[in-house]
């Protein structure tokens, strides 16, 4: 075995090509797949982000529909509570007129009750002092004349 010359130039040769391929090939080429699996890393990493963003978004947005809903079902509520107590107020203040009218009333039976007792009274009178003028055939002073008068409404008021 003998090692010539051919063999030194092919070894020098492959080491150079090695060499050459590695500077020119390998590198380029393995910095190219870093770069390419980086930016597939990248894009996956964002996927996960976008999905992580879309599934918070959609959790905020049903957060924000409840709280909408409970606001509504306050609002709603609170409309509800109002109108009844309009409703009640408006209740209260038909039963006071209502009342009011009815002690109007009262009060205008009443005084129209007193109005036709004393005019009642003052046709009795006359009527009494008519006859008492016819009966006696003489009139009587205005004093006796009153005091008669009111002690007959009296006497026929009490009997009544």
């Amino acid at each position: 075995m003998s090692i010539d010359l051919t063999l030194v130039g092919q070894f020098i040769v492959f080491i150079t090509m090695l060499l050459l391929l590695k500077k020119m090939l390998y590198v380029p080429l393995n910095d190219a797949m870093e770069a390419r699996t980086k930016k597939i890393e990248d894009g996956l990493a964002a996927a996960d982000a976008g999905l992580e963003a879309r599934a918070k978004a959609a959790a905020d947005a049903a957060a924000q529909i409840d709280e909408a809903k409970a606001k509504a079902q306050e609002i709603l509520a609170a409309a509800d509570k109002r109108a009844a107590e309009v409703k009640e107020e408006a209740v209260q203040k038909a039963r006071l007129e209502a009342e009011s009218i009815v002690e109007a009333g009262k009060e205008e039976l009443a005084a129209e009750l007193n109005r036709t007792q004393q005019a009642l009274r003052e046709e009795v009178a006359d009527i009494a002092i008519l006859a008492a003028e016819r009966i006696v055939g003489e009139e009587l002073d205005a004093k006796k004349h009153a005091k008669l008068i009111d002690s007959v409404v009296e006497q026929g008021f009490n009997a009544a």
